[in-house]
C-alpha cells in the first residue's frame, strides 16, 4: 500500500503510471538533496519518478530544465525523459539497471576523471543552445536575497574583485550542466557516462562545469590532469581558479537558502560550513591577487 499522499496522487494522474492500479506499483525511495525521488517497478516497467522539492521552486524554471534535458538526451549525454510536466516539475525516466552513481572516490581516479572531461567537452561543444543563462555572482545574489547572514554577506563583499575579474573579460557561453557533482553522473556497465538532474542547466561559460568537478579540492593532481586531457583545451587556469573560489560561495549561499526555505535534508548544515570555510580559505590565499591579475590580462 502506498502511504505517501503525493506519490499516491501521481500514481493516479500521471499517464504512464495511471494505466495500472496503484497497488501494483512497488515504490522504493532514492536519495536526493532537493527533490523526492522514487524507483517504481511493476511488471516489466522500471522507472524513476522525480518530484521537485518545495524550497527549490523559488528560483528554478522546470520548463527550462526539461527543455535542456531533452537537448542533452538528443546528444546522448542524458537519459531521455519519458514524461515531463513543466507546470509541476514532475518527471519520469527509465531506471538504468546497469548504471551506478559516481562517488568522490571515482572522481579521484584518472580513468574516470578523463571520462568526466570528455563528457563535459561533448556537452560544451555540441553546438546546441540551452534555455536560460547562468553566472556565479548573479545567482549568489539571488540566493542571498532569499536568506543570508553577516558571515555570508562579508564573504560576498570580499569576493567582489573576483566578480569584477570574471566579468571584465566575458567568455562565450555554452550549454552547461551547472551541477556536475558525483551523484549526477551515472557510469554504465559498458563504461559510458551519463549526466542526470538538469534542473540548474543553462548557457554558461565553460569554466563553471570544469571547475565544479574539482571544486572540493580533493581531486589529486593526476586526476585534474586527466580531466584536462579529456576535455582538451581547458579554460584559462587562473579563470578556473577564480571560478572554483566563486563556486564555493555559490554552493554556500544555495545551501543557506535551502535551509531557510525549509529543506531538512541530512547534511545541509555541514555542507554549509564546509562551503563557507572553503571560500574563506581561498579568499585568504595569497595566490588570489596573482590569479586576478592573470585573468584580467595584467600579466
Amino acid at each position: 500500500m502506498i502511504r505517501d499522499r503525493r506519490l499516491a496522487e501521481l500514481l493516479s494522474t500521471v499517464p504512464m503510471l495511471s494505466t495500472r492500479p496503484a497497488s501494483e506499483w512497488q515504490a522504493t525511495p532514492l536519495p536526493g538533496l532537493t527533490n523526492i525521488n522514487w524507483r517504481l517497478t511493476a511488471g516489466d516497467q522500471d522507472l524513476v519518478l522525480r518530484i521537485p522539492g518545495i524550497s527549490s521552486e523559488r528560483y528554478l524554471s522546470r520548463r527550462q530544465e526539461m527543455h535542456n534535458a531533452a537537448v542533452a538526451a538528443e546528444n546522448g549525454i542524458a537519459p531521455p525523459l519519458l514524461y515531463a510536466d513543466p507546470a509541476s516539475g514532475v518527471s519520469l525516466q527509465a531506471f538504468i539497471g546497469d548504471a551506478r552513481a559516481l562517488t568522490e572516490a571515482d572522481f579521484a581516479t584518472p580513468e574516470i576523471a578523463f571520462k568526466l572531461g570528455a563528457l563535459l567537452a561533448r556537452l560544451h561543444r555540441s553546438g546546441r543552445a540551452f534555455e536560460g543563462t547562468m553566472a556565479p555572482f548573479p545567482i549568489i545574489d539571488t540566493y542571498m536575497a532569499l536568506a543570508s547572514d553577516g558571515r555570508l554577506r562579508r564573504l560576498r563583499e570580499r569576493a567582489e574583485p573576483i566578480r569584477v575579474g570574471l566579468e571584465a573579460h566575458p567568455v562565450p557561453m555554452v550549454p552547461s550542466h551547472i551541477d556536475p557533482v558525483p551523484a549526477n553522473f551515472l557510469l554504465r556497465a559498458d563504461g559510458t557516462l551519463l549526466l542526470i538532474d538538469w534542473e540548474y542547466s543553462a548557457m554558461c561559460e565553460p569554466a563553471w562545469d570544469v571547475a565544479a568537478v574539482m571544486i572540493d579540492g580533493g581531486m589529486p593532481p593526476a586526476a585534474v590532469a586527466a580531466v584536462h586531457r579529456g576535455y582538451g583545451q581547458p579554460p584559462n587556469p587562473s579563470r578556473l581558479w577564480l571560478m572554483r573560489t566563486a563556486l564555493h560561495l555559490v554552493a554556500g549561499s544555495w545551501t543557506y537558502a535551502e535551509i531557510a526555505g525549509g529543506n531538512r535534508a541530512d547534511g545541509l548544515p555541514e555542507l554549509l560550513e564546509r562551503c563557507l570555510s572553503s571560500a574563506e580559505r581561498r579568499l585568504d590565499d595569497p595566490a588570489l591577487s596573482m590569479h586576478l591579475a592573470e585573468a584580467s590580462g595584467v600579466v
